[in-house]
């Protein structure tokens, strides 16, 4: 930690030298002054955070925007630090363990394997568990905290930087250790512009997105399936490595719940986007392994097969192009430039070349690898013959399996629209489900001419299932369909005849979000299995972490959130279906997010069949994938969690009922205490949007879609991410902690033996213990001393007591009952390093937060200020919401 420190203080030092060098001293000082102050105001002086409060006050925006920017660069340079630190750490620790030395590390591939050793697992049911292992994690667009690709690709290179100095042997050019380049990059970092000329489009989510496969993902992958290759050689002896047991999906450009940008035209464009990259870095793969397989055939001649396959290639028209001739008796580097001249030719085409797919560069490998394999080139199957298969089968030619998304209410209008039945939508579930299974009995495709005479709204709903239908790029390309808002067997039936009229056949996948609908998934799935030819193989089920929280609060959303897995698990077991459980889990802790690893173990009902898909949010996306060593961390523990918990869930002991009837009570007290509030107080909404930036962060050009479902404005139409972004922005944190307090009370008010049920619960129940050590994190980030500065935006007085006193006494009583229930006297005592972090870092974050309610007062002013300090002003509360996120790592 010592070196750590070091860094930091090094690279705070550097900031400060950049920012005296290029704005002046004045500007230096002026922001030490604002440290000082903060940190007086933190420990106590009521006097320093007064004189805050004036300092601030007192800035011009100019002068506003320096500091801001000042206090969110200087984050980005600690992440940095502490990231490289963790890195230096991952790799140290990786090497002695390849060598043989130590223990492996804690949940990782290796650890995950041994656990399952000791825990008596023979071979053959180790086998079983790996072969049906499947991990796929969905990355979605949400880029409340995503940065520029230019500043992720400078922060990057600087971290290269950093690392290389503390690194001085494997270093060659010793400039790399000049002081003066740091500060370059620093100061590249400080004259960079921070906010987007424009509002992000899709397409311009979608580059991003693929940024971090092209940077990072093709990259680490092969490590990882090393690892496990490694881990299954060193204890499992007998056991084969699975295949593509870890892949890849995405929402971008396919997701259009809401946002109408996402176009069928558009998705067509995302869908070229992933085919070019995934042909670009094959083909660089297989210029790579060229140069490895310069095998002689007179050194050790190819199987007949391989032999065979190279002569059919050379003589299709064009094929060789003067290749043969380049490499005589290079069997295998002769095969791979033509696979690679293919490959190179899609990376640049406009339209997908017929032939050449996923598995055809699959089926090209296979023959590399098994005629290497019958010789003596057999010493030459690891290295870059494994990562280029490994490549092959993740991404093929698709990168990332895009998936589709729709509103039901959209599925709705449009199927009314195709029964010419202008009354379907008033009809209750019965009749809904009766007009469609006659529909469906006589349903084909349609024509182009009729469906080109449906409304712009129904081509809207039909037209990407057409191209889905009709898409070139072939089935890899495209993932899952599913329907947001699912309430009823209807929801499934619209689409099932949406996708028949429009000629496409992708899985069918209800989101349940609501808690009434994640009561009653188990019997909408069971209703759905009972119709005739509807029980599949196989369900694919989502869950939404985020709708579900806004909708009921936090205690009340995890248990239904765990009863829901239990139900749906219970009934595709009963019926013979296999079940893969879609987590539609946000980077912050109210939205599903914590450890991937705690967060999977917590929660193991729907892993028996060992597949799991989740959602990986563009909130997180820069923090977790843009370092090839760290995206290996997570994806690491991503698979320990899920090895571990597939084998917890074939054995898993019921719940003790005293724990399930506690958690009733407590999920029935905390929605009593959110609803009434949330749902029933008219007042709290206008709170809501005065204390909060809000409006100001749906003005924003942060992504391309909207942040209201429709023009209402309500909190069920408002997206959960900004939901949740404006209370973290504010400190207040609500949505990760109201409710709990209450909860917890109807369990402690039972007196000493609700105490010890409590403590019992935690201490010997995963769920539980993580539910509340989140909550304690999402606390420990919150501060209700600047959380009131928000509130004193509020304009109403009465307004402003009221509800704000409402929220500091839930707050109080919440931290009561979560250092009742564990036995902890501080918050976070147990995790100390955490804790400290926390408390390091506020003196930072304080002064933007006194700069963002500033600038929201003066926005917010009558008379307001004029267009250009209106420009000036929301400039500094752009910048201020990328540095608040940045230093308490935590977004939407």
């Amino acid at each position: 930690m010592a070196r750590l420190s070091a860094s930091v203080r090094e690279l705070g030092a550097g900031l400060g030298r950049v920012i005296g060098r290029l704005e002046g001293r004045e500007s230096f000082e002026r922001v030490e002054s604002l440290r000082r102050l903060a940190k007086a105001s933190r420990a106590g002086d009521a006097a320093a955070g007064r004189g805050l409060a004036e300092a601030v006050a007192a800035l011009s925006p100019a002068q506003a925007f320096q500091q801001a920017l000042a206090f969110t660069l200087y984050f980005e340079l600690v992440n940095l630090a502490e990231e490289n630190f963790r890195i230096l750490l991952l790799r140290r620790r990786r090497a002695a363990r390849l060598a043989g030395e130590g223990a492996p590390m804690r949940e990782s591939i290796e650890a995950a394997v041994i656990e399952l050793k000791r825990s008596g697992r023979d071979a053959a049911a180790m086998q079983a568990l790996v072969d049906r292992l499947s991990i796929e994690l969905v990355f979605t667009a949400h880029p409340t905290e995503a940065k520029r690709r230019t500043l992720l690709a400078k922060l990057r290179r600087l971290g290269e930087t950093l690392r290389a100095r503390a690194q001085p042997e494997a270093v060659a050019d010793p400039a790399r250790f000049d002081t003066e380049q740091v500060e370059r990059e620093i100061a590249s970092l400080w004259l960079t512009d921070r906010g987007r000329a424009a509002r992000p489009e899709v397409l311009d989510e979608a580059k991003t997105g693929l940024w971090y496969f092209d940077t990072t993902l093709f990259e680490t992958l092969p490590r990882l399936y090393a690892d496990m290759a490694r881990a299954l050689a060193r204890h499992y002896p007998e056991v084969r490595p699975p295949r593509r047991w870890l892949s890849f999906g995405s929402w971008i450009g396919g997701d259009r719940d809401g946002n109408p940008h996402v176009t069928a035209e558009v998705t067509a464009q995302v869908l070229g986007l992933q085919r070019r990259l995934a042909a670009a870095k094959l083909a660089a793969g297989a210029a790579e392994l060229g140069r490895v397989l310069t095998i002689s055939d007179r050194r050790d001649p190819p199987t007949p097969e391989l032999s065979r396959a190279l002569e059919a290639r050379l003589a299709e028209p064009g094929a060789a192009e003067g290749l043969e001739g380049r490499y005589p008796n290079e069997p295998y580097r002769l095969l791979l430039a033509l696979l690679r001249a293919r490959l190179a030719r899609a990376a640049l085409a406009a339209e997908p070349e017929p032939g050449l797919d996923g598995a055809a560069v699959r089926g090209t490998l296979e023959l590399v690898r098994s005629s290497l394999a019958a010789g003596r080139g057999a010493a030459l199957l690891g290295g870059a013959c494994a990562d280029l298969a490994v490549q092959a089968d993740v991404f093929g030619l698709h990168t990332a399996r895009l998936d589709l998304r729709q509103h039901s209410a959209l599925h709705e209008a449009a199927v009314a629209e195709l029964l010419g039945d202008p009354g379907y939508r008033a009809r209750d579930e019965a009749g809904k489900r009766g007009a469609l299974l006659r529909a469906l009995e006589q349903a084909r495709p349609w024509d182009q001419a009729r469906l080109a005479a449906l409304s712009p709204a129904t081509r809207a709903v039909v037209d990407p299932l057409v191209l889905a239908g009709r898409s070139a790029y072939g089935p890899e390309a495209l993932g899952l369909y599913i329907i947001s808002m699912t309430a009823g067997v209807s929801d499934l039936l619209e689409v099932e005849l949406l996708q028949r009229v429009a000629g496409c056949a992708l899985p069918i996948v209800p989101l349940f979000e609501t808690l009434a609908d994640l009561d009653g998934a188990a019997a909408i799935l069971g209703e759905l299995f009972d119709l005739p030819g509807r029980k599949p193989a196989h369900q694919h089920v989502m869950l939404g972490y985020s709708d579900s929280n806004k909708d009921c609060g936090y205690l009340t959303a995890n248990w239904a959130l765990y009863r829901a897995q239990e139900s749906i698990a219970r009934l595709c077991r009963e019926r013979g279906v296999g079940v893969t459980l879609f987590h539609g889990r946000g980077g912050s802790i109210a939205r599903g997010g914590g450890p991937a690893a705690k967060a999977i173990l917590a929660q193991p009902a729907g892993l028996r069949d060992g597949g799991i898909r989740i959602t990986e949010q563009g909130e997180v996306l820069s923090t977790r994938y843009h370092d090839p060593d760290l995206a290996h961390r997570i994806l690491e523990q991503m698979a320990y969690g899920v090895m571990l918990g597939t084998a917890a869930a074939e054995g898993e002991a019921p719940v003790p009922a005293e724990w399930r009837e506690a958690m009733e009570a407590m999920a029935h007290a905390g929605f009593a205490a959110y609803r009434a509030l949330v749902h029933d107080d008219p007042d709290f909404l206008v709170f809501w949007r005065e204390a909060t930036p809000i409006d100001e962060i749906s003005q924003l050009k942060l992504g391309s879609r909207p942040a209201y479902r429709g023009v209402a404005k309500g909190v069920s139409d408002l997206r959960a991410i900004p939901w949740v972004f404006s209370w973290m922005q504010s400190r207040c944190n609500f949505p990760g902690w109201f409710g709990l307090g209450s909860a917890l009370r109807a369990v402690l008010k039972r007196g000493p033996e609700g105490r010890r049920l409590l403590r019992e619960m935690h201490a010997r129940w995963p769920f539980f213990q993580t539910l509340i050590d989140n909550a304690q994190l999402t606390m420990r980030k919150a501060d209700m001393g600047i959380a009131q500065l928000y509130a004193e935006l509020v304009t109403d007085p009465r307004i402003r007591r009221r509800i704000f006193a409402l929220l500091k006494a839930e707050f109080a009583r919440t931290e009561r009952a979560i250092l009742a229930a564990t036995g902890q006297r501080r918050m976070l005592s147990r995790e100390p390093v955490l804790r400290r972090s926390v408390e390091l870092r506020n003196p930072y974050v304080d002064p933007l937060n006194y700069l963002q309610v500033e600038m929201l007062r003066r926005l917010r002013a009558r008379p307001g200020p004029s267009a250009a300090e209106t420009d000036e002003l929301h400039a500094v509360v752009e910048l201020t919401i990328n540095g608040i996120s940045g230093g308490l790592k935590n977004t939407g």
